[in-house]
């Protein structure tokens, strides 16, 4: 869910069939919206797919190995409860606090926007439907903006500086 944006059903219902290694992506026919997409697979999903030791049916498996149980229904959102147990028990044991499962959603839609900058890419890659759910995502520091604050024009520096002096002087 961290290097796709993959929301939780969408990772916990995905069905092998909708990965492929060679190509190194995963189509996610499933969605929340109702519109299928694809993204690529970053190099550290591919491997941790890789790793997995089945190739058939649910990627994703309970500890003794049956598939975590579909919804009943469309109203049925709770994918991220279905493994509230497993992912707080890494949480702990990676020392991190105050994490929902939907917060991976987060961080990977602010680290592409971080590296790229590009709404409409991560709009499609992430399957939103419009520009503004996308912002809700797409997280950035102050920090991220220093480079292109710092871009901007120097013009007379000095006398901006002198200027600025003066104001001060006049209004103390």
């Amino acid at each position: 869910m961290l290097y796709t944006g993959a929301r939780a059903g969408e990772a916990l219902w995905l069905d092998w069939h909708e990965v492929k290694l060679a190509k190194a992506d995963v189509h996610f026919i499933k969605t929340k919206n109702g519109h299928p997409r694809y993204v690529p697979l970053h190099p550290a999903a591919l491997d941790a797919l890789a790793s997995l030791p089945h190739r058939d049916g649910a990627v994703f498996r309970r500890p003794d190995g049956r598939p975590y149980e579909r919804p009943q229904s469309p109203s049925d959102t709770s994918a991220g409860s279905r493994i509230g147990t497993a992912f707080t028990g890494a949480l702990k044991r990676a020392g991190i606090e105050n994490f929902r499962v939907h917060d991976l959603r987060h961080t990977w839609a602010t680290w592409h926007y971080a590296e790229h900058r590009d709404l409409i890419r991560l709009q499609r890659l992430g399957g939103w439907k419009t520009l503004s759910m996308v912002t809700r995502y797409a997280h950035q520091s102050s920090d991220a903006d220093r480079e292109s604050i710092n871009a901007l024009p120097v013009l007379a520096t000095r006398e901006i500086h002198v200027r600025l002096e003066s104001d001060k002087a006049e209004s103390a």
